[in-house]
């Protein structure tokens, strides 16, 4: 009979079926293939290398000191150090009593560490936008977005399994967020196809209705982007106002003791000093340095691990100070 027949498997089109993944080469080659034709192989073995890139160059305990030791006096609950004084003083205080009876430990207190990661999704971002102000063709890996999605995964794949808590936040027309890392997996990220405006303000803003900034611990925020923030209503007056908002949002997150980076991927250095509004996107990666946050350009697949690295230490590390001269 008919009903008690299984299910027909869909059938694989000629396409799929020629199709072979790509798992080795250059990075930005295979994250394009992945985007285009979804494979595990290709997943695979880009996220390994992506791992391997961010356990290599970014390594939170080089950087935060080791929790310092305390003793601590806690009643009796069959196993540590008797303590003597504390013991005696009790049973004189409250009398022979179970309770009496105080243990001496040596615990450490850990700090409590929240990662942030805001991820430009934005038109800017790719190779279409590029080839369109260009006027000529840009090959899709040449894109700022790949190189993007490339450094969101090196970082949750290293440091993401370190921390205590991760908010992912991407942005274009709108932000869209938190995730965590579960909610958005490397698997979904890689995926990602870029398109709308680059309203880095409103990531920002998301964060901060989330009070993200006052969290208990270390705050450390990622700015993986390169796109310009700007309404696109041709209207200067609006266009500040979105860049301004920015300048001041990180500011206000700055004061509250947050460690903040931005790593913009300039792939192309025709399109970085295109002004609209107030700034261009160097003008405006140079404001945020001026205010403290850690800024590194990442050019091409062969920089980035280097940028990060170097984008990393100088954010843990606080802004450089030249030390002041004497003369004797």
């Amino acid at each position: 009979m008919e009903m008690f027949k299984g299910k027909r498997k869909d059938k694989k089109s000629k396409h799929d079926d020629d199709y072979e993944p790509l798992i080795e080469g250059d990075l930005a080659m295979r994250c394009v293939s992945y985007t285009d034709h979804p494979h595990d192989l290709t997943y695979n073995a880009l996220v390994r290398e992506c791992g391997s890139i961010g356990n290599r160059h970014l390594r939170i305990n080089f950087y935060i000191p080791p929790s310092i030791g305390r003793t601590a006096y806690l009643p009796y609950e069959g196993k540590g150090s008797i303590s003597l004084d504390r013991t005696i003083q009790e049973v004189c205080t409250h009398g022979r009593r179970l309770d009496s009876i105080i243990t001496r430990a040596h615990i450490k207190d850990k700090q409590r560490i929240n990662l942030a990661i805001l991820i430009d999704n934005s038109l800017q971002m790719t190779s279409n936008w590029q080839s369109d102000k260009l006027g000529k063709v840009v090959e899709p890996e040449k894109a700022p977005h790949v190189l993007a999605k490339i450094a969101a995964v090196s970082i949750l794949e290293s440091l993401g399994r370190d921390v205590d808590e991760i908010d992912i936040i991407t942005f274009d027309d709108d932000a869209r967020g938190p995730f965590n890392h579960w909610q958005l997996p490397p698997r979904e990220l890689l995926k990602m196809k870029g398109g709308g405006l680059s309203r880095l303000d409103l990531g920002l803003a998301r964060l901060l209705q989330l009070e993200w900034e006052s969290r208990p611990g270390d705050r450390i925020l990622f700015i993986l982007g390169g796109g310009l923030p700007y309404t696109g209503t041709n209207i200067v007056l609006d266009d500040i106002e979105v860049q301004v908002n920015v300048l001041y949002y990180l500011n206000r997150m700055l004061r509250q003791g947050v460690k903040a980076s931005y790593i913009p991927f300039f792939t192309n250095s025709k399109l970085i000093d295109e002004r609209v509004g107030g700034f261009s996107p160097r003008s405006l990666a140079d404001k945020m340095r001026q205010l403290g946050v850690a800024v590194s350009e990442i050019n091409s697949e062969s920089s980035l691990p280097i940028g990060l690295r170097n984008n990393f230490k100088d954010m843990m590390t606080g802004p450089k100070r030249s030390m002041p001269v004497f003369e004797i």
